[in-house]
């Protein structure tokens, strides 16, 4: 499913801007994930207006919570990013929109989770979704640090 005239407006609105032949980061979250949140987010509205008319506190609180997941959802798709610096350096930005900056000679590992990767760089985890879409360079990077601390290991 195609959401690029959604996507350019939500950009256009929160003053944010994508050159149209490059991708937005080396990782990022795709554009189903904001599908995902602003059916979440709709029909959260929906179903919180539902529950006011028929005086329904129950289902008020379960739409509310929908709505947070709407939410929750749009901040990742807005704000987790990885992005390389140089072949030396990375940014990971979290859902809420903190950033740090690593070395790829941080790295110490990488975790395989049910729903998503975690990366161990120095004392701190990155978190990837398995939906992130991710570049072949910067995979290439993180492949050529973790070889490098296999063979570490070995000697």
């Amino acid at each position: 499913m195609k959401l690029r005239i959604l996507v350019k407006l939500l950009e256009k609105l929160l003053g944010i801007t994508y050159p149209e032949d490059s991708p937005r980061a080396d990782m990022f979250m795709p554009e189903r994930l904001l599908a995902m949140a602003l059916v979440f987010f709709a029909g959260g509205i929906v179903g919180v207006i539902y529950g006011s008319v028929k005086s329904n506190i129950v289902v008020i609180a379960v739409f509310l919570a929908i709505m947070i997941l709407g939410v929750f959802a749009f901040l990742c798709w807005k704000n987790q990013a990885i992005r390389m610096i140089s072949e030396e350096q990375f940014t990971y930005t979290t859902m809420f929109g903190n950033t740090r900056t690593y070395a790829f000679s941080d790295i110490r590992g990488l975790r395989r989770n049910n729903d998503s990767f975690t990366l161990f760089v120095a004392n701190d985890k990155v978190h990837i979704e398995s939906m992130a879409v991710l570049s072949e360079r910067l995979t290439d990077r993180i492949n050529k640090q973790l070889q490098i601390i296999h063979q570490e290991q070995k000697a």
